[in-house]
């Protein structure tokens, strides 16, 4: 053989290896993009797309041109279901999870308007933590929406991925739905461990904390904090005549207590009421609103276990609760909402004064409560306990 003909050989077989390699991951579409071929015990499950999920959703949005979509961290992925009849007005809108794992709000931000740009939006739910949210430099997220599919199907990465796609099949389960719901720890025991983990963590940001006055909180100019990328958002929404509900992220009584021990609490309400006065001064209320959903009721006082039904951890809560705050945010309840309250500014010192009352009157019917959370702050002190490092 001479070495041209070695060289002629080499390389068609190096693009026939290509062609092949390419074909394969089409096939098995490791990161859950083109969503076409999906075979039981081969490739149905997609253990990588939680790895790329912030390339992937962009790209689908722009695909599937939803009309409803949520934003926020993994509290608002984990916890609501896109197709909830509430949400999407009984299926007369397409809904999709567009919230993020870990995400910041910068990335909140931006990801809504990218939605706005690209898919004809008319309504979002966001989720935000109580504080400041300024605005963001959407430069750094010029490539959201952006797939290079030479390197999703011909990179040795999205190969391995592949290869362990089909490895993995027997015994995976899901991590994400179609339409972007996140499953996380769901149905995994330990949830009494993370919820120590949880703490853990909170100790350790705040290890001097001290119980919080229980007066009425103050809202003074010294106690605000900067919301120019609300005020943003709010001034997109109005432009495209999209409904934007924004809602508090709810929390186990548990951790609303570490919250009154730490000093938190007041801020919190604090800051709710700065952006009811926000709201209020830019938009109408039938376009533009926010819940909060800090209450103690049978959702937000469930018994920690091994197991729970509507929390995976102190923060983290599953769609069954998400269904109920979805039911309050976009039903028609004759008797009022069951869990939150809009966040008004004639309404928010009550509502705190409330909170306060269900508080005190919780813990008088429940003396062992600081037992329990006692016990469960303790937890990661235990060897035995399997909780994760810091």
């Amino acid at each position: 053989m001479t070495n041209k003909q070695f060289t002629i050989r080499f390389i068609y077989i190096s693009l026939l290896l290509l062609v092949l390699i390419g074909l394969f991951n089409r096939i098995i579409d490791p990161f859950w993009y083109y969503r076409d071929i999906e075979i039981a015990g081969i490739n149905a499950t997609k253990l990588a797309y939680q790895n790329y999920e912030r390339q992937i959703k962009p790209a689908l949005l722009m695909r599937d041109q939803p009309e409803a979509i949520i934003l926020g961290s993994s509290y608002a992925e984990i916890g609501f279901d896109p197709n909830n009849k509430f949400f999407t007005n009984d299926g007369h809108l397409k809904g999709m999870n567009l919230a993020l794992a870990r995400v910041s709000d910068d990335e909140v931000q931006c990801n809504f308007e990218f939605a706005v740009a690209h898919a004809h939006i008319k309504r979002a739910v966001i989720g935000f933590h109580p504080a400041g949210m300024a605005e963001a430099d959407c430069k750094k997220f010029a490539k959201l929406g952006q797939i290079n599919e030479i390197e999703f199907l011909l990179s040795m990465s999205s190969l391995r991925d592949s290869i362990n796609t089909i490895k993995k099949q027997k015994n995976a389960k899901p991590t994400h739905t179609r339409d972007g719901q996140y499953f996380f720890m769901r149905d995994n025991p330990g949830v009494n461990i993370r919820f120590g983990e949880d703490f853990e963590r909170y100790k350790k940001k705040n290890p001097n904390c001290v119980k919080a006055s229980d007066r009425p909180f103050d809202y003074v100019p010294a106690n605000t904090v900067d919301l120019s990328g609300l005020r943003k958002m709010i001034r997109i929404a109005k432009e495209h005549n999209i409904e934007l509900v924004l809602f508090a992220y709810p929390r186990h009584a548990y951790s609303l207590e570490l919250d009154n021990q730490c000093g938190d609490q007041n801020t919190n309400w604090r800051a709710m009421k700065q952006i009811a006065n926000l709201i209020e001064a830019e938009a109408k209320p039938d376009q533009v609103r926010a819940w909060q959903f800090y209450s103690y009721n049978e959702l937000t006082t469930e018994p920690i276990g091994t197991s729970a039904k509507y929390w995976q951890d102190s923060r983290h809560f599953n769609f069954e609760m998400g269904n109920m705050m979805l039911a309050d945010m976009f039903g028609e309840n004759a008797n009022g909402p069951k869990l939150g309250r809009p966040i008004t500014t004639n309404s928010i010192e009550a509502d705190f004064r409330d909170f306060l009352r269900g508080r005190t009157e919780y813990l008088q019917h429940h003396p062992e409560f600081h037992a329990e959370i006692q016990k469960l702050q303790h937890i990661c002190s235990d060897p035995t306990s399997k909780c994760q490092p810091f």
